[in-house]
C-alpha cells in the first residue's frame, strides 16, 4: 500500500510541476510586450488606425503595428495585429498567424489545458484578469484574442458612478 501512495504522490507532483495553469495569463498580461490596461501611447510600434464601434466600450480605437514591428511569434508570421483600446487603455488584442501544431503546444504548455465552447467552436484560457481564445481563421492561419476583464469592470464601475451622480443631482 505505501509504494501506491508514493507512486501517486509522485505523479501528483510531475504533473503540477510542469504544467502551468490559466493564472499564467494574469501574470503575462497581455502578448509579447504589450500589456492588457495599459496606456497605448507607451507602444512606439503601433499606430492609431480608426475609431471602431463596440457595444460596451464606447469610442473604442483600433491600433496596428508599424512595418517591422510585432511581425512574427517565433518563427511564425504575424498576419494581423489589432490592438482595441478605450480611453487609451488597451482591452484587446487579436493576433492572426500561421497555423502551426507547435504554437497550440506552446500555449499548452504555458497556460495549461484549455476549455472548449462549442457554441462558438474555440478554445479558450481563462483567468480572474483576462481570456485567451484561440480559433481557426482559415485553412492556414490561426486566431488568437486577449481580452481584458479588468476594462470590462472599469466600464461597469463607470455606468453605476454615472448612474450614481445623476441620482445625486436629485
Amino acid at each position: 500500500m505505501p509504494k501506491i501512495l508514493i507512486l501517486i504522490t509522485l505523479s501528483g507532483l510531475l504533473a503540477t510541476g510542469y504544467a502551468q495553469d490559466a493564472t499564467e495569463l494574469d501574470r503575462r498580461n497581455g502578448f509579447k510586450d504589450i500589456k492588457m490596461t495599459s496606456d497605448i501611447s507607451t507602444y512606439e510600434g503601433l499606430i492609431y488606425k480608426k475609431d471602431i464601434e463596440d457595444e460596451v466600450f464606447a469610442g473604442a480605437k483600433l491600433y496596428i503595428p508599424k512595418k517591422g514591428h510585432y511581425e512574427s511569434i517565433g518563427n511564425l508570421k504575424i498576419h494581423e495585429l489589432e490592438v482595441m483600446t478605450y480611453r487609451d487603455s488597451v482591452y484587446r488584442i487579436r493576433v492572426v498567424t500561421e497555423k502551426d501544431p507547435n504554437l497550440y503546444k506552446g500555449l499548452k504548455k504555458a497556460f495549461g489545458e484549455p476549455e472548449y465552447a462549442y457554441r462558438s467552436n474555440h478554445y479558450y484560457w481563462s483567468a480572474d484578469n483576462l481570456r485567451l481564445s484561440y480559433v481557426s481563421h482559415s485553412k492556414n492561419k490561426i486566431e488568437m484574442e486577449y481580452f481584458s476583464y479588468v476594462m470590462t469592470r472599469r466600464v461597469k464601475e463607470e455606468k453605476k458612478k454615472d448612474v450614481q451622480d445623476i441620482a445625486d443631482d436629485f
